[in-house]
């Protein structure tokens, strides 16, 4: 929105004023009767929600925007099938790529056979992967990967978006140039869930990629939730440069189905359709992939993760015990091997996407892993498959 009205303001000023008011009014009119429908029910409210993003906001908004909204109200959204509605497609951060593989061909001429994933987290997109000038998977193509970056609606229930995600990376791996040997998958936050889910349901429906994937790392993944409190206070920095959307954190009551699964730490269809008294109890959850080397990265903001309140606070947003998946009460730990956690220390929740220190035990891990290691006198940007 700041975007669009800055560009709209230097063509006509006049206008834009107008406009502005007409918004402001518009904004003010949807805050009380929001405030008004609360009081009567939270599903009522979070339609007259979707509904004013759907018909009071301009139709230009940026990535960062939609991506926002998606994460709040996305499952909404999609419901209304709005133009807003964030869709899974894989990426390479300029185009969607194909499951064609004669036009997956033509996108991706230099395609190697090993391929790393990035999947982004909670009210985010495949775009911000780059940050301060650093993008972990382009990164990693000096050392012979083809990046690919998942997009996908961080509003819908993570079991969903990991369902669907097992099924069209096995569709985009069938149709890639040349025969994969080696799968890497990098989650950031939410999308180290979403992955998990992914491998969860890729196993049930037998598909081949999971033999490829020899890595997997997370990066600050809640697996066993984040409190809702910093969910609702990391959205408010989100949307700075559009105030009008503040209303969507400030309800905490308005939650979109991802937003309470990513709370709990939620990744199979089980896990949400149980009711309150049943979640309580204490069950076995899905394991690491099998025969798949997997590590969990947790920060704290604090120079001491020694420190207990240091480990609560973490990176600002999820705690150090829900990043690594150590058993806790109402979870059953993980079991990341000792030496495949690492802990952080001064680093934020999204300065795990561009740390040094967070790319070198990227590096170090996956070329660990690595099935046929580097030749550094090739240039794997020219070589393809």
């Amino acid at each position: 929105m700041y975007h669009y009205m800055k560009a709209f303001r230097t063509t006509n000023r006049g206008v834009s004023m107008i406009s502005r008011n007409n918004l402001s009014q518009k904004f003010q009119a949807f805050i009380d009767e929001i405030s008004s429908k609360m009081a009567e029910n939270t599903g009522v409210a979070k339609d007259k929600v979707t509904e004013f993003i759907e018909q009071g906001l301009p139709p230009v908004q940026s990535d960062a925007v939609i991506a926002t909204l998606n994460g709040m109200v996305g499952d909404s959204l999609e419901q209304r099938d709005s133009r807003f509605a964030q869709k899974m497609q894989f990426r390479d951060q300029q185009q969607m790529l194909s499951d064609d593989p004669a036009l997956l061909s033509l996108q991706l001429p230099a395609a190697t056979d090993r391929i790393i994933l990035c999947v982004h987290g909670w009210c985010m997109n495949d775009v911000q992967w780059l940050r301060k000038e650093h993008d972990h998977g382009r990164f990693m193509a000096t050392f012979g990967y083809t990046p690919i970056y998942l997009r996908y609606n961080t509003g819908m229930h993570i079991s969903a978006n990991g369902e669907e995600f097992a099924l069209k990376l096995e569709a985009l791996l069938a149709a890639w140039p040349c025969a994969v040997t080696e799968l890497v998958i990098v989650g950031h936050s939410m999308g180290g869930l979403v992955t998990r889910s992914a491998c969860y349901y890729g196993k049930q429906h037998d598909v081949d990629w999971l033999d490829k994937l020899t890595t997997f790392i997370t990066l600050g993944t809640p697996h066993n939730g984040a409190p809702l409190a910093k969910l609702a206070s990391w959205v408010d920095e989100r949307v700075a440069d559009a105030p009008y959307l503040k209303v969507l954190s400030k309800v905490t009551e308005i939650r979109s189905s991802g937003t309470r699964d990513l709370s709990h730490g939620f990744i199979c269809h089980s896990d949400w359709q149980q009711d309150e008294e049943t979640r309580k109890v204490l069950k076995k959850r899905p394991t690491l992939p099998e025969g798949v080397a997997c590590y969990a990265i947790a920060s704290c903001l604090g120079n001491n993760f020694y420190d207990e309140k240091s480990q609560m606070l973490g990176d600002g947003l999820v705690p150090v015990s829900s990043a690594l998946g150590d058993a806790e009460t109402g979870h059953i730990g993980l079991d990341f091997p000792p030496k495949h956690k690492w802990i952080g220390e001064g680093i934020n929740h999204l300065d795990l996407l561009s740390h040094p220190l967070i790319m070198s035990k990227i590096k170090e891990w996956i070329l660990d892993n690595t099935i046929q290691p580097f030749d550094l006198s090739e240039d794997p940007l020219r070589s393809g498959c």
